[in-house]
Parts: structure tokens; C-alpha cells; sequence
């Protein structure tokens, strides 16, 4: 056990070494390396749930803490924190040291929270799949339904602005939630157009929601951004103020039981649209398999549109797809790679 816990930090502290840039966290590097070779901080992660991030559970327990205001020579590592951080390779230590203090703290988070980042930039990519569902069905009015919604923030990406670079600017320039995404060099042309596709119904269904006036709830969110990205934290705040201004109902549960429920709030009239993003690929096999089944059972009844942004193991990059009804069936189409944060897309279909 401690053996496989060990392989994955060391894997991670790759993964947040990343190259170098704006997604990458040198804190969480150099601390991923060292606790790969400590057994004593392992064993702080031993009982979290095996088909999360681990480590991102971990840093995250330890930044809830410091954001909490945990007094603690470690705050002058985070960049969240302080203005000039000090340097990650002499952090290690200091982040030990806390650990081990607040031992009990931690694995409590680590056993009973999970990785639930909204991360609002994945609008940015998952806004052109619902632009194609949209321009596929006259432009009806679409009525959403996300799995793993979490806070529900990335539910109302029609209320964001985007800005594609030449590939054009589409949603409110003046809202408070600005997205910028890069659209790469492709043979084929990202469908977006100046006309946000209209929104009439927005349901959400998440194990455990979080409560947008629950300042400790909240603040588990700012906790799984990594340290530097304070550019992502801003983008949090703003996403919260707009989600708190245009309350939606989040349904409490398994979506594969949920589903049902969230279908019947919604308006028959109008196109149908489920979506997850970085949600199936933390479920286990079997969760994952009753979810798709349920969506295969509502399509039964409904014409229904899912579009999926998951990154599972064995693909190189996040892969947006978009599963359309045909024939009582479902065709799968593999739109566009995209980071993992939104900030680029590379779009790969043509035509529907």
C-alpha cells in the first residue's frame, strides 16, 4: 500500500513540475518528491479513497488549513499567502513538520473530502460542444444537467465572456467571469459563433454538493488550487459571486439514481443536455458503468445530448467528446484535446 502510494507522488510531482508554466507548481513538486521516500507523511493519506488524486487531497487538506488560518512557518512557502514565497526546495521540512503537528486535521480531511475542484476555465472548452448541440437542433434552447457539479459553477457558462483570440470573443464582455482560451493550430475551424446558445432549464447532481454559503465549504475549493495559480483563485471568486447572484438547484446523490429526478425539473420542450467534465474518470469502474447505463436509459425516453470532458488513464491529453441520439442510440464523436485547465483546445471534427 504505502509502496503504491509512494509511486503516485512520485508520478505527481512530474505531473506538477509540468513545463515550467502558468500550470505548473514548483511547491508541489518538490513536496511531491519528498514524500514520495516518507513513510510517516504516506500514512497521513492511507484510507483516502484509491481512485482520487491522493496528493491533490493531501495539499489540499494542508492548504485548507493555512487559509484557515493556521499559524505556521510553512505560510511563507504559498504564494496564496505571502507575496514573495520562499524557495520549494527548502520547503520540505517546514511542510513536514506541519503535517506531522496537525496529523489529525488532515487525515480527516483526506478521509471524508474530495477533489472537487470547479474548475470555471474548463467553460472555455465545453462552451463550442454545447454551441455544436445547440446549431444540431435549430438552436432550440438547451436544458443542462451536470454530473459532478459540485458548487455549480460551471453551470452558467452562457453568463461568462470568452475571449478565443482570432477565433473570436463570444458571451458578455463586461461580466465578471472572463475566460481566455487558446485555440490551437488545427485543419479545422473551433464552431463558435457571436450568439451564446440560450439556456431555459440548469440542474446539477453531485454526491456532496458544496453549499455556496458555507464559508468552510468554499474554502475547500480555494484549497485544491495550487498555490501559484492566484490567477485561478481571482477566477473562483468571481465565478461564486455570479453563482450566488443566480441560485440553481443541485440534486444530493448518486447521479445514476438522480438522474430521474433532475430530468423531471426540467422543460420538455427543450434539447436535452447532460455533461460531466473530470468527474467520470474519478468514479470507480463500476459507479461509471450505472451512470452511462442511466443516461443510455433516459435516452430511451428523450432525445438526449452528452458531452464529456474526461481524461482517463492512457490518453495523452483531457478529451472533449459528444455522444448524439441517433436512432434511439447514441453516436460518439470526438470533438477536440484541451488542457486541462481550459486555457487551449485543439479542435479535431468538422462536421456532425
Amino acid at each position: 500500500m504505502t509502496d503504491d502510494l509512494a509511486r503516485r507522488f512520485a508520478f505527481h510531482a512530474r505531473i506538477y513540475a509540468g513545463d515550467g508554466g502558468t500550470n505548473s507548481s514548483p511547491l508541489y513538486a518538490a513536496l511531491s518528491a519528498a514524500i514520495a521516500n516518507d513513510p510517516a507523511i504516506l500514512a497521513l493519506v492511507q484510507h483516502a479513497d484509491r481512485h482520487t488524486q491522493v496528493s491533490n487531497l493531501l495539499f489540499a487538506a494542508v492548504h485548507d488549513l493555512l487559509l484557515a488560518g493556521a499559524d505556521h512557518l510553512l505560510r511563507a512557502f504559498y504564494a496564496s499567502l505571502t507575496q514573495n514565497p520562499g524557495l520549494p526546495a527548502e520547503a520540505y521540512p517546514v511542510f513536514r513538520a506541519f503535517c506531522l503537528q496537525h496529523a489529525t486535521a488532515i487525515t480527516e480531511r483526506v478521509a471524508t473530502q474530495r477533489v472537487q475542484t470547479n474548475e470555471v476555465g474548463r467553460c472555455s472548452t465545453l462552451l463550442p460542444a454545447f454551441g455544436l448541440v445547440a446549431q444540431c437542433t435549430d438552436n432550440r434552447p438547451l436544458a443542462l444537467i451536470e454530473i459532478g457539479a459540485s458548487a455549480g459553477l460551471n453551470l452558467h457558462w452562457d453568463r461568462y465572456g470568452y475571449d478565443y483570440g482570432s477565433a473570436g470573443r463570444v458571451g458578455d464582455p463586461a461580466a465578471p467571469v472572463q475566460l481566455v482560451c487558446w485555440v490551437e493550430d488545427s485543419a479545422h475551424r473551433l464552431p463558435i459563433s457571436g450568439v451564446m446558445p440560450m439556456v431555459v432549464g440548469r440542474i446539477g447532481i453531485d454526491l456532496h454538493p458544496i453549499t455556496l454559503d458555507d464559508p468552510a465549504a468554499t474554502r475547500w475549493l480555494q484549497a485544491l488550487i495550487w498555490p501559484e495559480q492566484t490567477d485561478r483563485a481571482r477566477l473562483l471568486e468571481a465565478a461564486l459571486a455570479t453563482a450566488r447572484s443566480h441560485p440553481v438547484t443541485i440534486l444530493a446523490g448518486d447521479a445514476a439514481e438522480r438522474l430521474p429526478d433532475a430530468v423531471a425539473q426540467l422543460p420538455t420542450e427543450a434539447t436535452l443536455c447532460v455533461y460531466h467534465s473530470y468527474t467520470l474518470n474519478q468514479c470507480p469502474p463500476p459507479v461509471r458503468t450505472a451512470i452511462l447505463q442511466a443516461i443510455d436509459t433516459l435516452a430511451q425516453t428523450r432525445p438526449l445530448w452528452r458531452v464529456s470532458l474526461e481524461w482517463f488513464a492512457g490518453q495523452p491529453r483531457p478529451q472533449l467528446e459528444l455522444y448524439a441520439p441517433s436512432n434511439g442510440a447514441a453516436r460518439s464523436i470526438r470533438l477536440a484535446e484541451c488542457e486541462s485547465h481550459g486555457r487551449s483546445i485543439a479542435w479535431q471534427h468538422s462536421d456532425v
